[in-house]
């Protein structure tokens, strides 16, 4: 689920200093930004089977 970048929307998170540390050191580990960190982590929870239930469910995507 990567939009082209005209269809990107920005969405503000809030997490607590050790979650926000954590993510910081994952992302210098793995030489990319924070940005694609959390963006993965979205994709995954997007394509999880709970979550593609609820989707389904009740009809959310387009």
């Amino acid at each position: 689920m990567s939009p082209r970048k005209a269809d990107q929307k920005e969405i503000r998170v809030t997490v607590s200093q050790e979650v926000y540390s954590l993510l910081k050191r994952i992302a210098g580990v793995k030489e990319t930004s924070m940005n694609k960190v959390v963006g993965t982590a979205i994709d995954r929870f997007l394509e999880d089977d709970d979550t593609r239930e609820l989707i389904q469910h009740y009809n959310l995507e387009d």
